[in-house]
């Protein structure tokens, strides 16, 4: 076998899947419990047909991906559950998991075969709230609760059950919410004593290949039109973003081409609703707003999915320390691969990511986002 050198934790022995570099809890027996879980889970998910599945086409196009991947998949949502598992001093069957903007559900799957107490799966997509369902049943892990809408709908699901959670967590979700400052805002509202909270992105600006990657993606979303394709979000809008901001504000009398022209530019970012309020002040004051300080993150403006927001997430750790929670940024790390090749590869980036510490998260896929709410 390929000698692991990726190692971080003296004394402790290789689990398959979870990141070895990680900085991980020193409870070796939720480790444990969750690398055996993944492990499960993986023999299960490999043996889906997955055109067999009464699912949608987006979320079939979503579960190929990672299930091509799957290997990596459940490293990084172990990952994540560790994470979240790490502050509680419940047992797992008291344990009340949140799976924020869970998408075809893996990471509740996951957390189920932990024997997590209670499981909620969350997504403002009903079509994937239902896909997710039909994907549980069939790998046999019931969730226990499958809620349809954002944080408010959560947390007024939360209320209505008398229902207090342990830890919300969410893996490329951040990134597309609109209003991030709001959301994180909302964070100390969930009902419980003790909240984990964890929130992963591949949107990591600090990478400057991911950013240079996501900002030329952004340029393509804002000015040129996406033909439809299979697996196609229905929600989501497929014409180019300013040619759909401009269409909305052409629809206010009285402005001139140019003044729609800088409008246009102007409210990049913005949903259909701030954009209208935006040019009903400008109408009567004739002050433009301000344009966005980053050059190329732009948002659909009827449904506000931002196309990977670049945020700094120094900046995103400022904003929830301010609702009281106690906040660090950590690295993310690659899938350390069964190919021997890619093994030493990806096992020199997670030890120098580990290793370069801050600076590390200029070398990773992915930052975590990791707060505790007391």
């Amino acid at each position: 076998m390929f000698p692991d050198i990726c190692i971080s934790r003296p004394g402790v022995m290789f689990m398959e899947f979870l990141y070895n570099c990680a900085k991980l809890p020193k409870d070796h027996k939720s480790l444990s419990i969750i690398n055996s879980a993944a492990e499960r889970l993986f023999k299960r998910l490999k043996n889906l047909r997955v055109e067999e599945l009464d699912i949608s086409d987006y979320n079939r196009t979503y579960l190929k991906s990672y299930l091509e991947d799957l290997y990596g998949t459940l490293q990084k949502y172990s990952y994540i559950l560790a994470l979240s598992l790490s502050t509680s001093n419940l047992s797992l069957n008291k344990l009340t998991f949140i799976d924020y903007g869970g998408g075809t559900g893996i990471l509740s799957l996951l957390a189920k075969e932990c024997d997590i107490g209670t499981v909620i799966y969350n997504d403002i997509y009903d079509v994937s709230c239902k896909d997710a369902k039909t994907i549980a049943q069939i790998i046999g892990n019931e969730i226990d609760y499958y809620i349809q809408g954002e944080i408010d709908d959560l947390i007024k699901f939360l209320r209505k059950k008398s229902m207090s959670c342990n830890a919300i967590a969410s893996s490329d979700v951040i990134e597309h919410i609109y209003d991030i400052t709001k959301f994180f805002q909302k964070m100390k509202f969930l009902p419980g004593k003790s909240i984990t909270v964890v929130m992963s992105s591949g949107a990591n600006m600090l990478n400057p290949i991911i950013n240079r990657s996501i900002m030329k993606q952004q340029r393509e979303i804002e000015y040129t039109d996406r033909v439809k394709i299979k697996g196609h979000k229905k929600r989501d809008c497929l014409k180019a973003y300013s040619k759909v901001r401009r269409e909305i504000i052409s629809n206010f009398e009285g402005l001139t081409n140019e003044e729609i022209a800088r409008l246009t530019k102007a409210t990049r970012g913005m949903i259909k609703e701030d954009i209208e309020k935006t040019i009903s002040v400008y109408l009567k004051t004739s002050r433009l707003p301000k344009e966005p300080i980053h050059p190329t993150n732009t948002c659909d403006p009827y449904t506000g999915n931002w196309a990977e927001h670049l945020m700094d997430p120094f900046k995103l750790k400022e904003i929830l320390a301010e609702e009281g929670i106690k906040v660090e940024v950590l690295n993310g790390y690659y899938t350390e691969s069964k190919d021997i090749i890619r093994r030493i590869i990806y096992s020199l980036l997670n030890l120098s990511i580990t290793k370069l510490k801050k600076q590390g998260i200029r070398l990773s896929p992915f930052y975590t986002i990791y707060g505790v709410k007391n």
